[in-house]
């Protein structure tokens, strides 16, 4: 049971990071475009503007899929 929470942790961590990372990148630069209205779905779903909302989004989508890859990952190292 720890290893299954250890991979489902190390794959929340790695995935958020890299969802974080790559949607802190599209928010500033399609969102916070001066001249440019900021129509992209991030900022609609938290309220805030560019890189602020994608990043959250991108953390929360990361993670959860972090998480099912870490599950899955484990499913098949130890055929469990």
């Amino acid at each position: 049971m720890k290893k299954l929470i250890f991979s489902a942790i190390i794959g929340a961590v790695i995935f958020g990071s890299i969802g974080f990372l790559t949607f802190v990148g599209y928010g500033a630069g399609n969102c916070d475009v001066p001249g440019k209205a900021c129509d992209c779905f991030c900022c609609h779903m938290f309220g805030l503007r560019g890189y602020e909302s994608c990043g959250d989004f991108g953390l929360l989508i990361g993670i959860v899929s972090g998480i099912v890859v870490g599950i899955f990952c484990y499913r098949i190292a130890w055929n469990r």
